[in-house]
C-alpha cells in the first residue's frame, strides 16, 4: 500500500497535480496517505464506503474521521440515492444507445482492473457530490486488501464520466 501512496504522491508532484482523491474503507489507507503527504501542498480529498448506512454500521473509523477533519482533509460520503437515479438512467439511456455508465466500468475492469475501476466510481462520485468540477487529480484506491491502483483523470464539465489521463499503478 505504502509503494501506491508514495507513487500517487510523486505524480501529482511531478505532473503539477494538486488533489489525491483515495478510498478509503475503514479509514487506514487515507490515514497512511495523510501521514505520507504531510508538508507537501496537495490536497487530500477521502471517499468513504459507508453510504446509506447507519453510524453504528459505518467501517471508517470516527477517530481518523476526526482527525483528517482536523487537519483540513475533506472525508466524503456519498449519497447513495445518487447511484439509484445513475442506474435507473443508465437502464434508460441504454437502450436507446447512448453511452453506459456500468459498460464504461466494465470495460475499465477488463483493462486495468478492480483498482482502476474504482478510481473512476470515486471520482464520478465526487462530481456527482459537486465535490470535483474541473480539475486534474491523482486518484487512489484498490481491492479489499488495500490501495493497489492509481492514475491521473481529468474531471470537465461537459464530460459524462471522468477520463483517464495516465495509469500510475495498477494490479490486474
Amino acid at each position: 500500500m505504502n509503494k501506491t501512496l508514495q507513487a500517487a504522491i510523486d505524480a501529482a508532484k511531478k505532473k503539477n497535480v494538486s488533489t489525491l482523491v483515495v478510498a478509503s474503507t475503514s479509514g487506514n489507507t487515507a490515514d497512511r496517505l495523510f501521514e505520507l503527504a504531510k508538508g507537501e501542498k496537495l490536497r487530500i480529498i477521502v471517499v468513504t464506503h459507508d453510504e446509506g448506512k447507519p453510524e453504528s454500521q459505518r467501517r471508517f473509523s470516527p477517530d481518523i474521521r476526526r482527525k483528517l477533519l482536523a487537519n483540513n482533509i475533506t472525508v466524503y460520503t456519498h449519497n447513495q440515492s445518487y447511484i439509484f437515479l445513475r442506474k435507473v438512467i443508465s437502464k434508460l439511456f441504454g437502450r436507446f444507445g447512448f453511452p453506459r455508465w456500468y459498460g464504461h466500468l466494465r470495460k475499465a475492469k477488463e483493462q486495468y482492473g478492480s483498482g482502476i475501476k474504482v478510481c473512476y466510481i470515486i471520482a464520478q462520485m465526487l462530481i456527482e457530490g459537486e465535490v470535483l468540477r474541473d480539475a486534474k487529480v491523482v486518484a487512489i484506491a484498490g481491492s479489499k486488501s488495500g490501495a493497489d491502483s492509481c492514475g491521473i483523470f481529468s474531471v470537465k464539465p461537459g464530460n459524462k464520466w471522468p477520463v483517464l489521463e495516465e495509469v500510475i499503478l495498477n494490479r490486474l
